[in-house]
């Protein structure tokens, strides 16, 4: 379903922007050091026509229609009834000036919704955008997601496309508003021949809070960038995530976290496992500003390796600029703990058991930090699936 306007509001909107052309990344990129990107020759992104389509807001106008709490609308609409909100906030809290990928979804988004939390409303249905039966080759969506004061919302986006050699580029961003909560989670189960790049920017304000998880399954090649910036006092951020990776697959997970306002509090826990030839990247960068005191922060990254040529390279970055704060980080590397395996051997159960034991185990911190029940029992099938896989 295309857009009922042609020209349309937000094709003048994207016209308006500069959009340069930027080179594909490279090693001496120091955001993409750890990261090979020559596989992209192969896919011919710039033949791509972006019509402009109605799916995901279709699909969800159809399932949500019903929650009063709600304002949902195409993108389009977005910039006739909330022009302040898409002019102050639109590709400017995930901030594409130098992102090459952020820059291709840009120029050639073909689908997205914009989602408004009322203020002082409580969502009690968890709600969903479910990308699974999309078909297409390149998928370049845009979601924006506006959560209005004293707002309490929870939110999932899932990936398993049907295009075996889909290639993705998502771009989501998140505003919240003074003394509003989200539970976000992505879900992401593509096919093995598949590229997924995940943008995600959320901005928080005064006592805000967030917990934020991603899970990572399945594509060849996948990059998820989350640019955090924590810009009012009082606020918390949870950021966990958890990727199981196998065969020849790469997984990097790269985040920006900048505290901006004092007495706020985050802490990221990322998780990793690791089989046969694939490859792992933690690069995460926790940013203190001068102004940010009494500020409270924790990284950690701890990764299991299931075969001698399996990797991952973990960089955890602490910048302060200030004084009177709380922030540490760390990150460990290995394999199976031999002890607790042969623990478990001598009550009786045999290596490959005990094996699924001590990876559910290392799995259920990161289930844990849900909250939600329903999608709770559903990641955690779905981390079973992709543990009986490796």
């Amino acid at each position: 379903m295309h857009y009922k306007t042609e020209p349309n509001e937000f094709t003048k909107f994207i016209s308006k922007m500069d959009i340069p052309d930027l080179n594909v990344p490279n090693h001496k990129d120091e955001e993409w050091r750890f990261t090979n990107l020559d596989f992209l020759k192969d896919y011919n992104v710039n033949d791509f026509k972006n019509n402009l389509l109605d799916t995901l807001y279709t699909k969800f106008i159809s399932k949500y229609s019903n929650i009063n709490e709600l304002d949902i609308l195409n993108i389009n609409d977005a910039i006739i009834k909330y022009p302040d909100i898409i002019n102050n906030h639109f590709s400017k809290i995930y901030k594409t000036k130098n992102d090459y990928f952020g820059l291709e979804n840009l120029k050639f988004i073909n689908d997205g919704i914009f989602i408004l939390v009322k203020e002082n409303s409580n969502v009690k249905q968890h709600i969903e955008i479910d990308l699974s039966d999309l078909n297409e080759s390149y998928i370049f969506p845009r979601i924006f997601i506006y959560c209005s004061k004293n707002s309490s919302f929870g939110f999932t986006e899932k990936y398993k496309t049907k295009n075996e050699q889909c290639y993705t580029n998502i771009i989501t961003e998140i505003f919240l508003s003074d003394s509003s909560k989200l539970e976000y989670t992505k879900l992401q189960n593509e096919p093995t021949s598949s590229i997924h790049f995940s943008g995600l920017g959320i901005l928080q304000k005064r006592n805000s809070y967030l917990n934020c998880n991603t899970f990572t399954y399945g594509s060849k090649f996948t990059r998820n960038n989350l640019f955090l910036k924590i810009n009012g006092e009082g606020s918390e951020s949870k950021l966990n995530g958890l990727s199981i990776s196998n065969n020849s697959n790469f997984v990097d997970n790269h985040s920006i976290i900048q505290h901006s306002a004092p007495n706020s509090i985050s802490s990221e826990l990322y998780k990793g496992i690791y089989s046969k030839k694939s490859k792992g990247v933690f690069d995460s960068r926790v940013m203190v500003d001068k102004i940010a005191s009494n500020t409270s922060s924790e990284q950690l990254n701890n990764n299991i390796l299931l075969s001698k040529n399996a990797s991952v390279q973990s960089n955890p970055i602490l910048e302060i600029n200030t004084d009177d704060v709380s922030c540490k980080h760390g990150s460990t590397t290995g394999q199976i703990d031999d002890e607790a395996l042969f623990y478990l051997n001598c009550r009786g159960l045999n290596k490959l058991k005990a094996h699924q034991v001590l990876l559910n185990g290392f799995c259920n911190e990161f289930v844990e930090n849900i909250i939600n029940q329903n999608l709770k029992l559903e990641l955690n099938e779905l981390i079973n699936h992709s543990l009986n896989s490796i």
